[in-house]
């Protein structure tokens, strides 16, 4: 009832290039608006990953971003690339990308601006083919991400035979990291993903004190409160317009 009723409202966490400190591109993130409240999603996703609504759920927010990157194109002719979570719930039906496929093609969109994060969790599940998962990905032509890294344990030789674009390192390291030293955690991942030719992104990103310390490490991509909240998509268009 909640989707017929359009409670579920997609927000963009803008994603910002450390090389250039311009916008490239966001993150599409949901929030749950029922009788007049918000509903953090720390309450209901993992509630719906229980009990299956997730894929729905899923299906809805990629259609609506496909909308939205669709408006943008006719509107500035340009799009910034957006990433969407996919929950690993739906890898256990390996036509998914089929219809994540056929979504994008309804609307015209280019699957290079499309970025569909995976959760590190999902690459150690033994119910989950995750490397035929993601060849089934690239193959259509999305870009790849692992999300929320170093928090999974996944194996670094299984990293290595992944076929992924982006290493998204979660929060929590740049949290605990100290800023004065070179020697966290962090930088290892950063090292690594340099060496698997793979780009990294930095999520959490709070201070001024913290991105400048990514920029040192010289990771690709910075997220974070530092440069933004997720935004309406409204207010995204105008932060993308005034900043990429």
């Amino acid at each position: 009832q909640a989707l017929k009723d359009k409670e579920f409202v997609i927000v963009y966490q803008p994603k910002t290039a450390v090389n250039t400190e311009k916008a490239i591109g966001a993150e599409a993130l949901v929030r749950w608006h029922k009788d007049g409240k918000e509903v953090p999603p720390g309450k209901f996703i993992p509630l719906f990953e229980r009990n299956k609504f997730i894929i729905k759920l899923d299906l809805y927010i990629f259609e609506q971003v496909c909308k939205d990157i669709a408006f943008w194109k006719e509107k500035y002719g340009t799009v910034p690339i957006v990433s969407i979570n996919v929950s690993k719930e739906h890898f256990v039906h390996e036509n998914f990308i089929e219809e994540y496929a056929q979504i994008t093609d309804k609307y015209g969109i280019d699957r290079s601006k499309i970025d569909l994060e995976i959760t590190e969790s999902a690459t150690i599940d033994d119910k989950i083919d995750i490397i035929k998962v993601l060849n089934s990905i690239k193959e259509k032509g999305f870009v790849v991400s692992i999300d929320d890294f170093g928090t999974g344990y996944s194996s670094l030789s299984m990293l290595q035979s992944m076929p992924i674009d982006i290493i998204k390192i979660d929060k929590v390291f740049i949290d605990k990291a100290n800023l004065q030293s070179d020697n966290n955690i962090i930088n290892y991942i950063v090292y690594l993903a340099k060496r698997l030719s793979v780009k990294t992104i930095v999520e959490g990103v709070e201070t001024k004190e913290q991105a400048n310390y990514i920029k040192n490490l010289k990771c690709d991509v910075i997220q974070g409160y530092y440069y933004s909240k997720p935004i309406s998509k409204e207010e995204f268009e105008d932060y993308f317009t005034k900043n990429s």
